[in-house]
């Protein structure tokens, strides 16, 4: 009973303290506001700037527009539209190429044992430590040599090829975990291989999948060294590499800088869905859900 009332007396006395304090909540809530709004601190100014006629952008960046010029937002998206949709199909469907064939890889690699089986995945592996620049020239060549290039088909084997590396890695990481009674029961109830992949390894590995997919489509949608290398003509070309080139022309047909900001602005937008598409499954910790690292 004594040390049953000390230990309350000290509750009590630490009742407050710390982390859950009122004085450090409020600065943890004040270091988070500062930090969201230096973050959003440039695109609040880019949204600012497209608004603005050119009087008010020669006031400076942190001037205000007194009366918002929305009609920017649809010029800036009729001049970026047709690039802006070459970029989606390309990235859709290179993509899903990565997210299918390494998925395939992985499984293989989970539920099959042969032969040589943990060097082919070591070798897989090691083409990590090669750097993407070193494989530019001979892949441009390579396109050169299939006749492909100012193709899209040049952006898309290339991407479908080059993300599979890191994808085998994460999936084949994640499907080791899968419960393997699950797979046992299938091939007693007669399932085949293509049967399990479909109906339980890629269900049980949605999350991972998303995750893989959103952040594979981010990076093939801001590449801009690559397409600039095999694609010539602006009219197959994807948004990135033309966007600068894009504003020039703008800027000497429109007489409102706000369009050149709006287009820049404008661009971001399918990342904003894919990044809000896959920060559901962070949020709701599936992504974790099944490993055990």
């Amino acid at each position: 009973m004594l040390k049953k009332g000390k230990t309350e007396r000290f509750r009590g006395f630490n009742k407050g303290k710390g982390v859950d304090g009122p004085v450090a909540q409020i600065t943890i809530a004040v270091i988070m506001i500062c930090t969201i709004f230096i973050v959003m601190l440039p695109i609040l100014i880019t949204i600012s700037s497209s608004l603005k006629t050119n009087y008010e952008a020669a006031l400076g960046v942190w001037s205000l527009p007194k009366t918002p010029k929305w009609e920017n937002w649809g010029t800036g998206m009729q001049n970026i539209i047709g690039n802006m949709l070459n970029s989606l199909i390309i990235c859709v469907i290179s993509t899903a190429g990565v997210v299918f064939f390494s998925s395939i890889v992985a499984y293989v690699l989970v539920r099959h044992n042969f032969p040589g089986k943990e060097l082919v995945f070591y070798g897989i592996i090691a083409l990590m430590i090669v750097p993407g620049v070193l494989t530019l020239t001979p892949n441009f060549l390579l396109m050169m040599n299939l006749g492909i290039k100012n193709t899209w088909w040049a952006l898309i084997l290339p991407y479908i090829s080059g993300g599979q590396v890191g994808a085998i890695f994460l999936f084949r990481t994640f499907m080791s975990q899968q419960p393997v009674d699950l797979f046992e029961a299938a091939k007693i109830d007669g399932a085949s291989d293509l049967t399990m992949y479909a109906k339980i390894a890629i269900p049980l590995a949605i999350p991972v999948l998303a995750i893989q997919a959103v952040g594979t489509f981010g990076a093939y949608y801001n590449d801009y060294l690559w397409p600039m290398l095999v694609i010539d003509e602006q009219s197959k070309q994807t948004l990135m590499p033309v966007l600068r080139s894009l504003t020039a022309q703008i800027s000497g047909i429109y007489d409102e800088q706000g369009v050149t900001h709006a287009m820049y602005l404008l661009s971001g937008i399918p990342l904003i869905f894919t990044t809000a598409f896959g920060l559901k499954y962070f949020i709701n910790g599936d992504f974790a859900a099944g490993l055990k690292l």
